[in-house]
């Protein structure tokens, strides 16, 4: 596994210096509404599958795209794609590991979609979850690598990232970065969590700036509650997003395992966003657990938009 997370390295390294050659605009007039898109979007299969509520109290290494303070505990990775009907899609590697009395988490996501815009006036392209599902004459790239450190400090779990953001249309590109904080603790069954994501400067593109579409979210989760045969599970989150907009989430999850080592879970959740979706999503998903090995599978359906698959796997030491 260290051979592992050295070659992640090696690769989030890459990635920077690739970008060291892109310069912002600096004579920005147009404003354009928050974002990029890639921010926004569901970062594991699990959550998908539970309404985009994270499973604070089982962490994998996708809680570095949703709340670095809780990057302890067993080494993980994970792969995962995701596509929103016939014109977008999203790959998304991360992993973790612990390092220096505390532990670290790398990821990258790379997101590609289809959209009209005029090639002779560069600018910001904005984008909506609804809207990926649509077709257009050009492909935009978004892409986000993130590195993060979380710690035990006086019984609370803390963590920070920092994350380099890009988007790419009609040949121009430009790259900016932000920050997430979090804090976690344990309180009987319950862990909670609390972060601060996409704290950073402007994304710019020719004579266009775009703000980080930042926000603060309030989670709660259980897990591994027996009922019976069964193992059950829940979360739930309420973010407040930058553009004044409240997002609701909540999920569940149970697991059954006829032998030892091999687990089979259901999963179903729902999500809300009044300004961003025209009625709740709901969400579903499955998964197989194989001593290390994890495969999982998410689906949900965006009113007037469609049908939107993730599936991953998963390492886990």
């Amino acid at each position: 596994m260290p051979r592992l997370i050295t070659s992640l390295i090696f690769t989030f390294t890459i990635f920077g210096i690739s970008q060291t050659g892109i310069h912002g605009q600096t004579n920005s007039t147009t404003i354009v509404p928050k974002g990029p898109v890639v921010l926004d979007l569901p970062a594991s299969t699990r959550s998908m599958a539970m309404g985009n509520a994270f499973q604070l109290a089982d962490p994998t290494s996708d809680v570095l795209f949703y709340n670095p303070s809780l990057l302890s505990g067993p080494t993980t990775f994970e792969m995962a794609r995701q596509t929103f009907g016939d014109n977008s899609s999203l790959t998304q590697m991360s992993a973790k590991t612990e390092w220096w009395k505390g532990s670290i988490g790398i990821g990258i996501q790379s997101l590609t979609y289809a959209d009209d815009f005029n090639y002779s006036l560069p600018s910001i392209v904005t984008q909506s979850e609804y809207e990926l599902f649509q077709d257009g004459r050009n492909r935009i790239s978004e892409s986000v690598a993130t590195a993060g450190y979380s710690m035990s400090l006086a019984g609370i779990d803390w963590g920070i990232s920092t994350k380099a953001i890009e988007q790419g249309a009609g040949g121009y590109r430009n790259q900016s970065f932000a920050f997430d904080f979090g804090g976690s603790g344990q309180l009987g069954i319950f862990t909670f969590g609390l972060a601060h994501q996409n704290l950073g400067r402007k994304l710019r593109i020719g004579n266009s700036q775009m703000t980080l579409k930042n926000r603060t979210t309030l989670g709660a989760a259980f897990n591994d509650w027996i009922l019976g045969p069964l193992d059950v599970g829940g979360s739930a989150a309420l973010s407040k997003n930058s553009d004044g907009s409240i997002t609701q989430s909540i999920g569940g999850e149970i697991s059954w395992w006829p032998v030892v080592g091999r687990t089979f879970t259901a999963r179903f959740g729902v999500r809300n966003n009044e300004q961003e979706f025209r009625s709740a999503v709901l969400t579903f998903g499955m998964a197989f657990r194989g001593d290390a090995f994890g495969l999982d599978y998410a689906s949900n359906e965006i009113e007037g938009a469609g049908h939107s698959h993730r599936l991953s796997i998963s390492w886990r030491q």
